[in-house]
Parts: C-alpha cells; sequence; structure tokens
C-alpha cells in the first residue's frame, strides 16, 4: 500500500498557440489525453486500491478541470486539504488576453489525515515558485515538498513521465523525461 500519491491526470486537453518560449513544439500533446470518467474509471481500477485508507492524495489540476478534479475526489471520500499554487513564472495567453502561468497540487486525504513529519510543520506555504520547463514537466518543488512532509513512506507517481528515486511509477510513459 501507497502512503502517499501524486497524480498528474491526462486532462483533455489541447495546446494553443505555438509560443516563442518553447520554438520546437508543435500543437499535439505528447501524450494520450482522456475524458474525466476516463480518467477516474482509471483511477478506480488501478490506483486508489492501492493507496492507503488514510493515505495522501497530490493531484495536479488546471484551472478548467480544478472543480471537476475536487469534485471526483470528494465522491470517493476525499476532503481538500490545501491547493498549493504553482507559479510556473511563464505560461501562455489563450486569446491573446490573461497570461494562464498556474496550476494547483491539490491535497487530499482522508480521516485521519496522515500526519506529516514533526519537523516540516509549517515550513511550506501554499505557493510553488519554479520556472516552467517542457509541456506536463511537473517542478521539482513539488516533489521536495511531499517528500520533506513524508520522508519514509512508500510513494506512487501516477501518470508520471520521468523516473525518480524514493517514488514507483504507473503510466505508459515511465522515461520521457529521463536525462542521461
Amino acid at each position: 500500500m501507497y502512503a502517499v500519491a501524486m497524480i498528474d491526470p491526462p486532462w483533455p486537453k489541447k495546446k494553443g498557440g505555438l509560443r516563442k518560449l518553447r520554438p520546437n513544439q508543435d500543437r499535439d500533446l505528447a501524450y494520450c489525453t482522456a475524458s474525466v470518467p476516463e480518467i477516474f474509471a482509471l483511477l478506480d481500477a488501478e490506483v486508489f486500491p492501492q493507496i492507503a485508507p488514510n493515505g495522501a492524495v497530490f493531484m495536479w489540476l488546471v484551472d478548467e478541470f480544478l472543480h471537476d478534479g475536487e469534485q471526483q475526489m470528494a465522491q470517493r471520500g476525499y476532503k481538500r486539504h490545501a491547493r498549493i499554487v504553482w507559479d510556473k513564472e511563464n505560461g501562455v495567453a489563450p486569446a491573446f488576453t490573461v497570461r494562464y502561468t498556474t496550476e494547483y497540487l491539490v491535497w487530499f486525504y482522508r480521516s485521519p489525515m496522515l500526519p506529516i513529519a514533526r519537523e516540516m510543520r509549517g515550513k511550506f506555504t501554499t505557493v510553488l515558485r519554479e520556472r516552467g520547463r517542457q509541456h506536463s514537466r511537473k517542478p521539482e518543488a513539488g516533489y521536495r515538498l511531499v517528500e520533506a512532509l513524508y520522508p519514509d513512506v512508500q510513494r506512487y507517481d501516477v501518470f508520471s513521465r520521468e523516473p525518480r528515486a524514493g517514488w514507483d511509477q504507473f503510466g505508459d510513459q515511465p522515461d520521457h523525461f529521463k536525462e542521461g
């Protein structure tokens, strides 16, 4: 059983226009997406049964699916503890309006909440600041946060595209961002 899971669902999104920040990308996403019901059906079948009853779930949500994701987790008995905002310091400006520079790492739990490391109480804020890299690559700061809060537990990186020491992976592109 995993005490902690980080889940980066393949939300049914498409890229907008090409950006100068990432000139070598095209409009197609580099992974298959799924509908919200398909994502949660897969999680119900393959992932949630492997998470301890009081395990912590950290889920990446974008504005468009923030409420859907939170509602789906609530239907499964999870409560929201915190919305942690990732300030990517860059992003897209759809229809040339405001620039979307954030994603949410939402921390869910079931009672009783799995306690964090005592020495980490109050050490983190609800804002992660780390420049975005490749599309869908999550910030190291998010992993550092979870590893510091829960240093001695089994961790599950779901829909992971990058191998990471101390984490088991689930997904169909486990080495996509492997460096070396």
